[in-house]
């Protein structure tokens, strides 16, 4: 089964993992707190959220392929474990392991992104296919 919620939540997550990803490379905001030490980026770091936006972006457009109709059952799983990364990313940016305030606000978005992708695949694993 289809979703155009799945479809939408992925494409909007690896957009949301480029966004941070590139927020970390540029160094953040510079509007840190001057209490909050200030963090380099891990390039190992940065790299893992620009591979997971594209096998997020990857996987989702598979699933709305033929491809996705005959494994949803992998797709689904794939969906819940790539937001169960996001709900990590986004509490280690929330917490203030990594620099800058905006990554604040990618972080609630990671979170909140990752609630859904586990909501939607659980959904997704759950609902037999009819083709």
């Amino acid at each position: 089964m289809v979703s155009t919620s799945g479809f939408m939540i992925g494409v909007i997550g690896g957009i949301l993992d480029f966004a941070s990803a590139t927020s970390l490379l540029l160094g953040g905001s510079g509007q840190e707190n001057p209490m909050a030490r200030a963090i380099t980026p891990n390039p190992a770091w940065v790299l893992g959220l620009y591979i997971l936006g594209t096998l997020v972006i990857i996987s989702t457009v598979l699933s709305v392929m033929s491809m996705g109709f005959r494994f949803s059952r992998p797709f689904a799983i794939l969906m819940i474990v790539y937001g169960i990364v996001m709900i990590g990313s986004g509490w280690l940016m929330i917490t203030g392991k990594m620099q800058g305030t905006e990554l604040l606000l990618y972080g609630y978005g990671m979170v909140i992104l990752g609630g859904l992708m586990i909501v939607n695949g659980s959904s997704m694993a759950r609902v037999p296919l009819n083709v």
